[in-house]
C-alpha cells in the first residue's frame, strides 16, 4: 500500500533559456506530482514524433550549452525549425502542430508568457515527459489524459520545441551533489531512447552528433569525484536559491564535453568570473578529468569555438581540495602574468 506523499511544485519564470518551471518531488520514489496518477496501461515508450520531422532542421542530443540560461549541460533535447546557418526547414514564421509522443496524464503546467507554456505528462509512476515552448490548445488542465498522437498545441511561430524525459529508476551518478539540481534533472534520460522503431533509427540518423560518436544520446553528468570535470557553483549560492533556477545561472561553471563532438572539451561560464560563454581549449591542454589537487595551478587558453585559433583569454584554475576550486579569467595571452590575485573566485561542488 502506498503512503500519502507530500510534494512541492516550484514554478519560476525564467529570464532566459528554457524550462521556466521546474518540478521538485520530496519523495521521488513514491510521489505523484500534483496528486495526478498516470493513465492505466500506459507504457514508457514514444510512438509518435511530437512534430513533423520533415519540417525540422536540427535534432540535438542531451547536453547542449547556451549560457546564461544553460550554463550546465541541458537536460532535454531540441527540435529546431532553423539550422545554425539560419536556413529554415520551414517558413521562419510557421507554427507547427505539436503532438503527444506517448499517452499520459497532465501533471504539471506552467505558463511563461502570454502563450508560451510548459506541460508535463505522467506516463507511469516512474516515467514522465514534458514539452516546453508550446502554445497549448484550450482545455488542457491538470489530470487531462492525452493519447499518443493527439494534438496538444502548436510551436511558437518559428520557434524551437523542447522535449524532456524523466525516469525515477535512473539516477545520474555524475551529478555529484544532487541537491544542486532539480529532481527532474537528477533523473533525466535521453528521450530518443524511448522512441519505438523504426522512428528511433530515423531520429538517430538525423541527430546533430559527430558521425564518429557511437553514443547518439548525449549526456549531462560529467562530474568525477576529486577531479576538475563536471559542474561547479560559486560559494555565494545560498540554500534558498532554487536548484537550477535563474539565481544560480551566473554563478555556475562547467568543465564538460561538447554535445556535438564529445571528444572536445568545453568550458561553460555563466558569469561572475567573466562574460557568459562557451569556450574550447587547445588539444594538448590537460583534460578536466585528469586534473586533481596534485596538479596545482593550471592555465587554460580559452578559444572561440567557431575559430579555434583565436583566443578569448586565459583561465587559471587550482583545485584546493576535492570539492573546492579557485578560478580566475584574464584577458590576453600573457602566461607570465596570469596568476591569482584579489579577483580570484572560489567555486564548490
Amino acid at each position: 500500500m502506498r503512503r500519502d506523499t507530500r510534494l512541492v511544485v516550484i514554478a519560476s519564470i525564467a529570464a532566459a533559456g528554457c524550462g521556466g518551471g521546474t518540478v521538485q518531488v520530496t519523495d521521488p520514489n513514491d510521489g505523484l506530482i500534483n496528486g495526478i496518477a498516470p493513465p492505466p496501461g500506459a507504457v514508457a515508450a514514444f510512438s509518435v514524433s511530437p512534430v513533423d520531422l520533415d519540417r525540422i532542421a536540427i535534432l540535438t542530443p542531451l547536453g547542449s550549452l547556451n549560457p546564461p540560461g544553460h550554463v550546465l549541460p541541458t537536460d532535454h533535447v531540441y527540435f529546431y525549425q532553423v539550422d545554425f546557418d539560419h536556413r529554415p526547414a520551414v517558413s521562419p514564421t510557421a507554427s507547427l502542430p505539436v503532438f503527444a509522443p506517448a499517452t499520459g496524464a497532465v501533471n504539471f503546467l506552467h505558463q511563461q508568457g502570454a502563450t508560451d507554456s510548459k506541460v508535463q505528462f505522467a506516463v507511469t509512476r516512474e516515467f514522465s515527459y514534458y514539452l516546453d515552448h508550446v502554445v497549448l490548445r484550450p482545455g488542457l488542465t491538470l489530470g487531462t489524459i492525452v493519447q499518443a498522437g493527439e494534438q496538444v498545441g502548436t510551436t511558437m511561430p518559428g520557434g524551437t520545441l523542447d522535449l524532456g524525459a524523466v525516469d525515477s529508476r535512473v539516477t545520474l551518478p555524475g551529478l555529484l551533489v544532487p541537491e544542486r539540481y532539480p529532481w527532474s534533472t537528477r533523473h533525466a534520460v535521453s528521450p530518443w531512447k524511448y522512441f519505438v522503431e523504426p522512428l528511433r533509427s530515423t531520429i538517430y540518423a538525423r541527430l546533430r552528433r559527430h558521425p564518429a560518436t557511437a553514443d547518439k544520446d548525449g549526456r549531462i553528468d560529467y562530474g568525477v569525484a576529486g577531479r576538475l570535470a563536471g559542474d561547479w557553483f560559486h560559494e555565494s549560492i545560498s540554500a534558498g536559491d532554487e536548484p537550477g533556477g535563474p539565481a544560480t545561472w551566473p554563478k555556475s561553471l562547467a568543465f564538460v564535453a561538447d554535445y556535438y563532438d564529445p571528444s572536445q572539451v568545453r568550458i561553460s561560464i555563466g558569469g561572475t568570473i567573466d562574460t557568459p560563454g562557451v569556450w574550447g581549449i587547445p588539444p594538448a591542454a590537460p583534460r578536466p578529468e585528469d586534473v586533481t589537487v596534485q596538479s596545482g595551478r593550471i592555465v587554460y587558453r580559452l578559444r572561440y569555438l567557431q575559430s579555434t585559433g583565436v583566443q578569448r583569454g586565459l583561465m587559471v584554475v587550482e583545485m584546493l581540495s576535492d570539492t573546492r576550486l579557485r578560478v580566475q579569467v584574464f584577458p590576453g595571452d600573457d602566461l607570465q602574468t596570469a596568476d591569482f590575485d584579489a579577483n580570484a573566485r572560489i567555486y564548490l561542488r
